[in-house]
């Protein structure tokens, strides 16, 4: 299940383009290097935990997602949606910079929880409740994005597992053969379309994480 926008415009019907798959492992890979002491504390109750990435860009809206999820024996996740205001006719902020902010606030949000000092925040993301994470933006809620003046992300949680919506999409594929035929197909152009649309910039940002050896294409406050 996809997240719905935060922006409600009804004049914007352009469908949504998902962003490409190498531009989504390198967020995983990134965020996973940055949090790994954390990481390696929560996977002592839940061994399979890692981070799995997914996200669109509207007309008038980027849409990133960053799940945590404890593998597929285990129901509950949790997902940390960020989003930003965009337009396609304004040159900057680039795609690439919001992107960045994107992945910075998310990021700080589950720094908070996967600190390594603060034992009981891991103990209580690895919970399936959503209410044991105290202080969660529950609705979206407005964060100034890490040294961007201006740019304000919008942020929020919730319980969502990604890796349970994947094996349901693939159970349907095998047993309704129309669904596979029409699924298939679309998940060919969404492909393609995201690749097209964003690949000229892949490069850019595996040369800024690079460089910068924080989150791809920023300068926000998660180091390796």
């Amino acid at each position: 299940m996809k997240p719905e926008k935060r922006i409600r415009n009804q004049k914007n019907t352009a469908k949504p383009v998902d962003l490409p798959l190498d531009f989504l492992k390198l967020v995983d890979e990134t965020i996973t290097q940055a949090l790994e002491p954390g990481l390696i504390e929560l996977r002592k109750i839940h061994p399979e935990s890692g981070f799995q990435s997914s996200g669109s860009v509207f007309g008038d809206e980027l849409l990133l997602s960053i799940s945590l999820t404890h593998g597929t024996q285990i129901l509950h996740a949790t997902t940390v949606h960020a989003s930003v205001d965009y337009d396609p006719n304004r040159e900057t902020p680039s795609i690439n910079d919001l992107l960045a902010m994107c992945v910075d606030t998310a990021g700080i949000v589950f720094q908070h929880y996967l600190d390594p000092g603060f034992p009981e925040r891991i103990a209580r993301i690895a919970e399936s409740s959503l209410g044991a994470l105290e202080e969660a933006p529950f609705e979206w809620s407005a964060i100034p994005a890490p040294e961007a003046k201006g740019v304000v992300v919008h942020v929020k949680i919730d319980k969502s597992n990604p890796v349970l919506d994947r094996l349901a999409e693939e159970w349907l594929q095998k047993n309704d053969p129309a669904r596979a035929k029409t699924g298939e197909a679309g998940a060919e152009a969404r492909i393609e379309a995201a690749e097209d649309f964003l690949e000229e910039r892949i490069e850019a940002i595996r040369a800024a994480k690079s460089g910068s050896g924080g989150i791809p294409g920023g300068n926000g406050p998660i180091r390796h």
